[in-house]
């Protein structure tokens, strides 16, 4: 059996901006058509119902996920803010995927420098018909943002 790459199991985001004052969510479709960075998930993966719901992430991995975010994307420190208290997971092929949120902190989404890095900032609404997991990450994601 052909062992599978560390990367595959790698942390994935869900980038979002929430607008301080409309209240407007965005989230960010990359290039590959996923909502997920640094990767979309493989095919074959399933979501993880309730598992991490509850957890809250430990301030100093928060800040090293902060950090390997800020490094993969290309964006200067303090762009992006890891949500500390999201974390969900899904399964993949011989292994769990942690899934977290992280949010653009700007009052205004960073349009120019996504489109530069082959994303772009969708409404909810527009974002169906994707990766099956990735649909219920973006609902849980709408969920906990909106207190839903």
């Amino acid at each position: 059996m052909k062992p599978r790459p560390a990367a595959d199991a790698e942390p994935r985001f869900l980038l979002y901006h929430l607008h301080p004052l409309s209240s407007r969510l965005l989230f960010v479709r990359h290039a590959s058509g996923s909502v997920l960075t640094p990767r979309p998930l493989p095919f074959l993966s399933s979501p993880v119902e309730d598992d991490g719901a509850d957890q809250e992430l430990d301030p100093v991995l928060q800040l090293r996920l902060g950090m390997q975010i800020h490094a993969g994307l290309g964006f200067e420190p303090g762009t992006l803010v890891v949500e500390r208290t999201f974390l969900r997971r899904a399964e993949i092929p011989r292994a769990v995927v942690n899934i977290h949120l992280a949010k653009f902190i700007a009052l205004d989404p960073p349009h120019d420098e996504m489109r530069a890095k082959g994303g772009e900032f969708r409404p909810i609404t527009e974002l169906h018909g994707g990766h099956p997991v990735e649909m219920t990450v973006l609902r849980w994601a709408y969920q906990f943002l909106l207190g839903g």
